[in-house]
């Protein structure tokens, strides 16, 4: 006998996507009192799951009650004991303690059921809880890739704290009040206060502005910026975080084409109620398609870590987890010449059906870099050559003021957060630096630890990182952190107008050197030294010469020219055991061929070096 009353199966997670974790550590089922008045539910028990609510259990009118496979992953949810969901579908009947039926939901895989919860990410939820919810069309899918457990259906939620955000709306015909009537909003027309700073722009390829009229509606695929405060009214007394926005409707029907600034930044934002994968966008790819003219990488902002998330598309790499942007996310994307129009089509939504085979991994090195509580993170992958479509992620600087720690590699002079490089048979020197700013964007000086993880790295690579203030090399298959000291302070101009990478602010202070062991073993190394090939050699300006001492011993390192003239001596003095680098600028000596002579006790080396002007 199915009873009449109020609390009724309102959503069912069965199948979390392999992104969120374990498939059946992530199941859940929530009920909702959708009466006026609260509800008895002691003895009330389950079928195919195990769980009886204890004497004493009420759900509220108009409350949540969540009932978790794994109660640690949903804060808030008991844990039921035993039994999972099944993936393919079943029926989920709530008893109360006479086992009357209280609630029964037969759900599938197959349409009229939705499909995404099937292992997309989202979950199973009920449009209106006043329906009949034995009947598939009145279920839909939710915005967020692990549900709403504890929350409205049809609604997603801002975490963490007052700052910018990223949005954009994924909705037909729904205008910015739609979205933001429950925020405080200013500066524009519609909104709390027209008379302050706006907190709501746009970015037309060149420069933030603010939005006209609250009442307007923002175009299918653009995002839009918006600074959320934790005071929802202006009174002086914080609702706090989350907060969420419960919305419905339908959204964009694919494709959806935007309008683009050629060879710029663009603000754009996911059109779809269905998260969708960068790897699926075909950014950069054949020359088949319009998004063939955008760089491979998108870039989500996330405020609780103040950096953008990165995320490149043709190598898989980045800190953007699987380069997923959920609905009412909006991203910046690089457009290259001929960038003016970018299309999503619904092939670029996440799905668990028909595999997205990603490009192999490549060896790669994480470099992550903690200081005073800050922390950052930057990536180099390595291949050979021609194996790489894309140079990888700009630094991109930051939308917010705040103190911050900066971690990158170079390309030439651009800071990137993700970097895609070349090898072959020589010495490769890859520039990379960190430091802290403050919230002016002034040089902090401080201890920074930098830590790393190298991951199918191949034994015929060594691969040393070369401080170029202490002269200090780190040998990175032997050690995995260093300490160092940031003592000098800079201070750079940055121009807020504008997306672009970070401001350079002084020469990088490390060199990464990949060198194969090849050049190594080529030379006989002394038994009181090992001598390594310079670097970069040929050279234009300095080079550096690196080898290991293996005994303490008095060092001379001796140039010599082409005629065997004396032209320097770099070093001559008693030294520990341990490595050590000397760099020779040769700012006053002419192109050609010299000799670098190093000399410990009895045992002598040579190494040519080529300076080219």
């Amino acid at each position: 006998m199915l009873l009449t009353q109020s609390i009724v199966i309102n959503e069912i997670h069965y199948n979390p996507s392999s992104s969120q974790g374990s498939d059946t550590e992530y199941e859940f089922i929530e009920l909702y009192n959708a009466g006026g008045s609260s509800v008895d539910v002691a003895d009330y028990y389950f079928s195919g799951i195990t769980y009886t609510f204890p004497s004493g259990t009420s759900i509220a009118s108009g409350a949540f009650t969540v009932i978790a496979r794994n109660s640690d992953n949903y804060s808030g949810s008991v844990e039921w004991t035993s039994g999972v969901l099944t993936n393919s579908g079943e029926t989920v009947t709530l008893y109360d303690g006479s086992g009357n039926t209280i609630d029964q939901i037969a759900f599938d895989k197959v349409s009229p059921w939705p499909t995404p919860p099937d292992g997309d990410g989202p979950s199973l939820e009920l449009k209106d809880a006043s329906s009949d919810n034995s009947v598939g069309a009145n279920w839909t899918y939710s915005y967020h890739s692990d549900g709403t457990p504890g929350y409205a259906n049809q609604s997603f939620r801002l975490t963490g704290s007052a700052g910018w955000r990223t949005l954009t709306l994924p909705l037909k015909s729904k205008t910015y009040d739609d979205l933001l009537s429950s925020l405080w909003t200013q500066g524009f027309t519609g909104a709390d206060v027209t008379g302050s700073t706006s907190n709501v722009y746009t970015y037309d390829g060149s420069s933030w502005s603010s939005i006209s009229n609250q009442s307007g509606t923002p175009a299918a695929g653009e995002g839009f910026l918006i600074y959320v405060f934790s005071d929802d009214n202006n009174d002086g007394t914080d609702e706090g975080f989350p907060k969420t926005i419960t919305l419905s409707g339908s959204e964009h029907d694919a494709t959806v084409s935007v309008t683009t600034a050629e060879s710029s930044w663009n603000f754009l934002g996911n059109p779809f109620t269905h998260t969708i994968d960068a790897d699926k966008l075909s950014l950069g790819g054949s020359g088949n398609g319009t998004n063939d003219n955008y760089e491979t990488v998108v870039y989500v902002w996330d405020n609780a870590s103040g950096a953008f998330k990165s995320y490149d598309a043709s190598i898989d790499s980045g800190t953007l987890t699987g380069g997923l942007i959920e609905p009412f996310q909006g991203f910046f994307i690089q457009s290259k010449s001929g960038g003016t129009q970018f299309d999503f089509k619904s092939s670029a939504k996440a799905a668990s059906s028909g595999t997205f085979y990603k490009t192999p991994s490549y060896p790669n090195i994480t470099f992550e870099t903690v200081s005073r509580g800050k922390k950052d993170r930057a990536f180099l992958n390595i291949g050979q050559t021609g194996e790489f479509y894309s140079n990888g992620a700009v630094k991109l600087k930051p939308i917010d003021h705040r103190q911050r720690l900066l971690s990158f590699f170079y390309n030439a002079s651009l800071p990137m957060e993700i970097l895609n490089a070349t090898i072959s048979d020589t010495v490769v020197s890859i520039p990379f630096d960190v430091y802290m700013v403050d919230d002016s964007w002034a040089l902090k000086p401080g201890r920074i630890e930098l830590g790393w993880e190298l991951n199918h790295i191949p034994d015929r690579l060594s691969i040393k990182l070369v401080d170029m203030e202490t002269g200090i090399i780190s040998d990175l298959k032997k050690t995995n952190s260093i300490s160092v000291n940031d003592n000098v302070p800079y201070h750079s101009e940055l121009n807020e107008r504008d997306m672009g990478p970070i401001p350079i602010f002084r020469s990088p202070r490390f060199e990464l050197k990949i060198i194969p062991n090849i050049l190594l073993s080529a030379n006989t190394s002394p038994s009181r030294f090992k001598l390594y090939p310079a670097y970069p050699n040929p050279f234009n300006t300095s080079t550096t010469i690196e080898f290991d001492l293996l005994i303490q011993s008095t060092v001379s390192l001796t140039l010599y020219d082409m005629m065997g003239r004396q032209v320097a001596t770099l070093l001559d003095k008693f030294s520990s055991a341990g490595n050590r680098s000397v760099l020779w600028p040769a700012d006053q000596a002419t192109s050609g061929i010299y000799f670098c002579q190093i000399k410990a006790g009895p045992d002598i080396q040579t190494i040519k070096l080529v300076l080219i002007r």
